[in-house]
């Protein structure tokens, strides 16, 4: 869905819509195959100073987006398309290539143009874009792992001195190195995976009423796997089914061993994107809900806006026939991908998650604090609870109870816990210092 706050010119024949971009990299790759040439999607972060007023949608930001959208227009081949995927990611399909390194070429003009680099926010601050590439079929053999190989690649060209950076695929060798797949599909059979769980405090009243379940496997080796290797994992592989049982139902057998121990907290977890957009997810946790005859509204399901916007359609009729059975909805780490308010809008969240990205500098960055406010007003305004993630240290807490934030979770509350564990936190009194 494209940013409301982003007028696209009709002039500009280059920039599209992100779902018109989407068709036309699909139509690309059966033609780039055969001609044996390579298409390149580039994800133009363009770490905006005024995030906050791109939000919100005020006059000087849309003047900001038009002119980098311009600028860009102006900078590549007539035969690339643009999309404004956010107010702070650009997308960009460069078809027909004949070597990769054209895109380099491609991304250090980009990175290089003085007027570009001169587009600065209605106080003066300019814009320090980085970009990720990934190439067809080089990277992918499908255009959403070639969405996700150039994400990859952007969140390394953050941190890179040359501002871009090209998709490295050691961690999705992994994921695909068919071994590790079998030993993840034996790890769920043997129950081998564990569901950890970091607290969720009410702000007003310092005392633990969620959590969040996050997964957790120990190798053979000893070895612990990132819980974002195991879920990419459980998609690339025929294990996804599986791996969904085994989250939801672990989750609902802890949710009836709170109940018949007298503790009443809900329950998150997150889905991944392939899941929220399939057909078979409401009818899967409807049977799991009825074996263990839980209260629907103590499970809470989060997915994050990335998976959701990649099919708008079914991922409303997903959503709401998840709804029609009850369980809550988050939309985790909100303001970090595809934000929009049509979204709020659009989709019945009943929770919205600030990413810890804004939480954890708020005290520091007057742009982070304003963008945390702002955040906490628009989930309110939709009806919604708000958590703040991330949380580290009591400060931040008592800022955020200030703001009217609803709920927090972070190292300040705790780490991630085992059930065991998790069960004695909640049992034992604790002081965050939360001010009246």
């Amino acid at each position: 869905m494209t940013d409301p706050n982003i007028r696209i010119a009709p002039a500009r024949s280059k920039v599209v819509s992100p779902e018109e971009l989407v068709a036309f990299a699909q139509a690309k790759l059966p033609q780039t195959n055969a001609s044996g040439r390579v298409l390149a999607f580039l994800i133009v972060d363009l770490r905006r100073p005024d995030r906050l007023g791109a939000l919100i949608g005020d006059r000087s930001s849309q003047d900001l987006s038009h002119a980098i959208l311009d600028r860009l227009d102006i900078l590549l081949r007539p035969d690339d398309r643009i999309a404004a995927a956010t107010f702070d990611e650009i997308w960009l399909v460069l078809p027909d290539l004949t070597h990769p390194q054209l895109a380099v070429l491609a991304a250090n003009r980009i990175l290089d143009d003085r007027e570009l680099r001169n587009c600065s926010a209605a106080d003066g601050s300019r814009i320090h874009p980085c970009i990720g590439i990934a190439f067809f079929p080089n990277h992918s053999a499908d255009l959403r792992g070639l969405i996700e190989a150039a994400d990859h690649a952007c969140r390394s060209a953050a941190v890179s001195e040359r501002r871009y950076s090209v998709f490295q695929p050691v961690e999705a060798g992994m994921i695909a190195d068919l071994r590790f797949q079998a030993e993840l599909r034996a790890a769920i059979n043997a129950n081998a995976l564990e569901l950890h769980y970091q607290p969720q405090i009410d702000l007003q009243s310092g005392k633990c009423r969620s959590a969040e379940g996050l997964i957790r496997w120990i190798r053979g080796d000893g070895e612990p796997v990132p819980s974002t290797l195991i879920a990419e994992a459980a998609e690339r592989s025929d294990s996804l089914h599986t791996f969904t049982i085994f989250v939801v139902n672990t989750a609902l057998r802890h949710l009836d061993a709170f109940r018949h121990g007298g503790l009443h907290v809900r329950l998150s977890i997150n889905l991944s994107a392939t899941l929220v957009a399939d057909d078979d997810l409401p009818e899967l946790v409807a049977q799991l809900l009825g074996t263990w005859n839980v209260p629907p509204a103590q499970l809470t399901l989060e997915m994050t806006e990335s998976s959701i916007v990649k099919d708008v359609r079914r991922s409303t009729g997903i959503l709401k026939d998840l709804k029609s059975l009850g369980v809550r909805l988050a939309m985790d780490d909100f303001g970090t991908g595809y934000s929009s308010l049509g979204h709020l809008k659009l989709f019945p969240f009943d929770e919205l998650k600030i990413d810890q990205l804004f939480v954890k500098n708020m005290l520091l960055s007057r742009s982070d604090l304003q963008i945390v406010r702002a955040m906490i007003d628009l989930g309110h305004n939709f009806g919604m609870e708000v958590v703040g993630e991330g949380v580290e240290d009591l400060p931040t807490l008592n800022r955020l109870k200030e703001l009217g934030c609803d709920l927090a979770q972070g190292f300040a509350i705790a780490k991630a816990m085992t059930l065991q564990t998790f069960s004695e936190w909640c049992g034992s009194p604790h002081d965050f210092s939360l001010r009246g």
